[in-house]
């Protein structure tokens, strides 16, 4: 029941939070680009013909080469009226605005042209915002030609907001002066032409109470009324009889008279204003505007398929939902499609928008709640009640999902013997495990942490447990180690010596909720023994590397200071100390990777110029002269300085013996940035023989070398670049080596640079 009731109230939810959303988007039209797109495609299939009577006679690009700049003298237009006089056409719209005065017998001789038509139609335009705060200015012909006019007007567009002409209003009402008290209507010129005509209104405008309300305007074809250039009337090249009983339009359809604007065709072109208004006249005369619902029965159809979709979920399944969906988005772009057959237009944007809203969000809820649902059920069984009840079958109907989360509760028993499963594994792993709780309570120990006290070990207190394994030398040790955050510490693990003298390693992890609550602690302890012994012996052995093989060493060293620089002393010399830096690299390469890294901050260019006079005897000895040029200005690093010192004498000391008497070394630092990350670059280039290219893929690998003949190529470096290679790793480095192209070898270390101290604050 509870399930139920939560899905009711999910349910109310999400209809209401949909229906007032898709109400929302039609009251403020915030769909409208998605609807126009939508009638725009949906128009392509159904463009009216046509009439034969309307003629447009265009100021086109043949009248401009003939005639000369736009625009013309009145006494052009004048010489036109007087030819269509004669012809006794039904009606003239001259569309061509004469709001402005010109020459003084000019505008006579045109309004005298003007008056020897019957049926002439003058346009009339608002400019909008008007001036001395009115709200528009009327520009009207000029007082003459209104004289001589059969009626006038407005020609003003209506734009959508992409910027495309689909709509028309039959007139304008409004008043330019904010004092006047009653409003004037203004019809629209090709309004007025119908009436010329016909001798009374359009049954379009009869028919609304409100003649401003839009309509929407279907569109023929582009090119699809016929049109003669103006140029040819004027020029006497057009029978009269062509011209007599046509309605004639006569406007600007050149590109460069700018009267083309955007019309809602396939081929997304524009349109002359003048074929605008034919197709306006067209409209009027057939009567076949396209009508727009009204909000309301927007808002009320657009809401139909949201609330069969609502309705159905509580019966329907998955599947059958799914094919619903889509089966309802298929019905209202039909619905629309017919509508507009019918001269109804019915924007289905707002009702796709409830479809793809209410679809996912009730998905969403449903599902919420059932895993709510689950979760109880689970709490339930957590308790470990020894007698779980029996859920009733439901009463009345409920939806299949919500039927299968209820058969879910009968499914949980058998749940139990997996946790049994888990139980017994955990119970019998091979290392001791113990599980504490938020407040340091043991709740679960497996047989090796019992320590003998079968279950007694159950609800003692997490330092009582410790006790039981924890030598008193490294209790404090694994209690600092459990204070720390498990975020925060850099080890995983802590070693300690149990009171039987075995060596653990113990891991802590936490135990979260499904919402991510910490809920307690899995304590583990890794039998460790085998391993700290043999970490021991590897110590001893290092330290027999260290101290038994060096002394020798150092001795023979020591013995030879005293004799006599022979040949033979030179080369006794010369294994002695090949043998302790062998000695040296191996302890080192050893024990950096058993040790942690423990950087300080370190001055680089102090350090490799340290390391270069280390060699200086060396490099005298030789006549070698080895130089350091830093263009760090004082870069700092983390690092440890002693396996630095090494690693950097180590490549100084392998480029002055694979160099030739008498050579250069030179060193170089400078900053570098990779990957916008600063780094220090430490090249060091020798002028010997190069690196054997056989070697240069596995130069930094343990034994590598092939030092059969010093004199000639590079061949490798034993431990020595291993133990470098190693060391840059450890820092955040790399090293790489390459020869240069006319002799010698070059070895490029890349280290990070130090972090920018923090500002106090």
């Amino acid at each position: 029941m509870k399930l139920r009731r939560r899905l009711g109230i999910e349910w109310a939810g999400v209809a209401l939070v949909a229906s007032l959303i898709v109400a929302s988007l039609i009251y403020w039209n915030s769909l409208s680009s998605f609807d126009n797109l939508l009638y725009d495609q949906i128009s392509e299939y159904d463009r009216p013909e046509a009439p034969d009577d309307i003629l447009i006679i265009a100021v086109d690009e043949d009248s401009l080469a003939a005639f000369g700049k736009w625009p013309w003298s009145r006494t052009r237009h004048a010489e036109l009226l007087t030819l269509l006089a004669d012809a006794e056409p039904k009606a003239i719209a001259f569309d061509i605005l004469l709001s402005e005065p010109g020459d003084s017998e000019e505008d006579l001789a045109l309004a005298a042209a003007a008056a020897k038509n019957d049926n002439l139609l003058l346009p009339l335009h608002f400019v909008f915002p008007g001036t001395n705060g009115a709200d528009f200015d009327i520009k009207e012909p000029i007082a003459p030609l209104k004289q001589a006019a059969s009626a006038i007007g407005h020609v003003n567009l209506l734009f959508d907001r992409d910027g495309v002409v689909r709509r028309t209003s039959l007139c304008f009402r409004g008043t330019a002066d904010r004092t006047a008290s009653v409003e004037t209507i203004w019809p629209h010129l090709m309004e007025q032409v119908y009436r010329s005509v016909n001798e009374g209104s359009s049954p379009a405008f009869t028919r609304r109470d409100n003649c401003e309300q839009p309509l929407l305007m279907p569109y023929a074809n582009r090119g699809a009324f016929s049109r003669i250039s103006y140029v040819a009337v004027a020029n006497g090249e057009i029978p009269a009889a062509f011209l007599q009983d046509k309605i004639i339009l006569v406007g600007a359809t050149a590109q460069g008279l700018g009267d083309q604007h955007p019309v809602p065709l396939g081929d997304g072109g524009t349109m002359a204003g003048v074929e605008i208004m034919a197709n306006l006249l067209s409209d009027i005369m057939a009567d076949r505007f396209v009508t727009p619902v009204s909000t309301s029965t927007q808002i009320m159809l657009s809401l139909i398929p949201t609330w069969i979709l609502l309705i159905g979920f509580w019966r329907w399944r998955p599947r059958t939902t799914i094919f619903v969906s889509l089966g309802l988005v298929v019905a209202i772009l039909m619905a629309s499609a017919i509508l507009l057959s019918l001269q109804i237009w019915f924007a289905p944007g707002a009702a796709l928008v409830g479809l793809a809203l209410v679809y996912p969000v009730w998905g969403w809820r449903r599902l919420q709640a059932t895993s709510d649902f689950m979760d109880d059920e689970l709490k339930n069984y957590r308790s470990d009640t020894p007698d779980i009840p029996v859920l009733e079958v439901p009463l009345g109907p409920v939806d299949l999902v919500t039927e299968q989360a209820e058969e879910l509760a009968h499914a949980i028993k058998h749940v139990r013997d997996l946790r049994r499963f888990i139980s017994d594994a955990l119970t019998n792993l091979p290392d001791p495990m113990f599980i504490t709780d938020l407040d340091g309570k043991v709740k679960f120990v497996n047989k090796l942490a019992q320590t003998g006290v079968e279950d007694g070990a159950q609800d003692l207190a997490l330092d009582d447990m410790l006790k039981r394994f924890v030598a008193p030398d490294d209790l404090d040790d694994v209690k600092d180690y459990l204070a720390l955050d498990q975020k925060l510490r850099e080890h995983d693990y802590v070693d300690f010596t149990s009171l039987n003298d075995e060596v653990f390693a113990m891991r802590r992890a936490r135990v979260l909720s499904d919402e991510g609550e910490l809920r307690g602690h899995i304590h583990y302890l890794a039998d460790i023994t085998e391993v700290a012994n043999a970490a021991q012996e590897r110590e001893e052995v290092l330290q027999l590397l260290s101290h038994d093989m060096r002394s020798p060493q150092a001795a023979i060293l020591a013995l030879l200071d005293s004799q006599d620089a022979t040949d033979e002393n030179k080369r006794i010399e010369g294994h002695a100390r090949r043998t302790l830096a062998l000695a040296d690299n191996f302890v080192g390469l050893a024990r950096i990777k058993s040790s942690e890294f423990s950087g300080e901050e370190i001055l680089l260019s102090d350090l490799v110029i340290e390391a270069n006079d280390s060699l200086w005897p060396l490099a005298k000895q030789r006549k070698i002269k080895s130089t350091v040029e830093d263009q760090t200005d004082g870069a700092f690093i983390i690092g440890e300085p002693s396996s630095l010192y090494r690693s950097f004498a180590n490549l100084i000391d392998n480029a002055i013996k694979y160099s030739p008497d008498d050579s250069s070394i030179t060193i170089l630092l400078r900053p570098i940035a990779l990957d916008k990350q600063p780094f220090v670059s430490v090249t060091i280039t020798d002028e010997g023989n190069g690196i054997a290219e056989d070697m240069l893929g596995q130069l930094f690998e343990r034994f590598a070398s092939n030092d059969l003949d010093s004199k000639g190529a590079v061949k490798g470096a034993g431990l020595g670049l291993n133990f470098v290679a190693a060391v840059m790793e450890r820092h955040g480095g790399s090293i790489r080596a390459e020869n240069m192209r006319g002799s010698g070898a070059r070895f490029t270390v890349l280290l990070p640079l130090a972090p920018e101290p923090a500002e106090p604050v």
